[in-house]
């Protein structure tokens, strides 16, 4: 049986045990990182980040309004960080690394574990992020062949 808190009360939680070191996991609740991702389905493992983020990486971050977004990083300069979830042709950002205070090391989607290395992973870090500003129209067609 699946229990849902609200984010208000777990996150400070998740937080707290990141911030001691401990990996995570966390169910999908939103439709931002379709197709990789589904909310309700799908699992992420979370733990505070070791080294500075890169492109292709999913971060947990929380926008300035307190907003807690799970999206991938399309940019890194230094210290700011651009993202966009994989459903998604806007990218959010500059925003700083400091607001990150996890990155995915692993997902459970469709009952199977993906990792970096994992074709489907590595499709969404890489090959995907270049099709900004086409995505909505490839999901569309997607959605009609399926």
């Amino acid at each position: 049986m699946k229990k849902i808190f609200a984010a208000d009360v777990l996150i400070p939680e998740y937080r707290a045990l990141l911030a001691e070191g401990a990996e995570l996991p966390l169910v999908v609740s939103g439709g931002s990182m379709l197709p990789f991702l589904a909310p309700g389905r799908d699992m992420v493992y979370l733990k505070a980040p070791e080294r500075p983020l890169r492109r292709g990486d999913i971060a947990f971050y929380q926008r300035p309004n307190g907003q807690y977004i799970l999206h991938r990083v399309c940019r890194a300069e230094g210290e700011s960080l651009w993202f966009v979830g994989d459903a998604q042709d806007v990218v959010e950002g500059p925003l700083p690394q400091s607001c990150v205070f996890a990155y995915v090391t692993a997902a459970r989607r469709k009952d199977r574990v993906q990792k970096p290395g994992v074709f489907w992973w590595d499709f969404f870090a890489g090959p995907w992020l270049c099709l900004i500003g086409r995505r909505q129209r490839i999901l569309k067609l997607y959605g009609k062949l399926k």
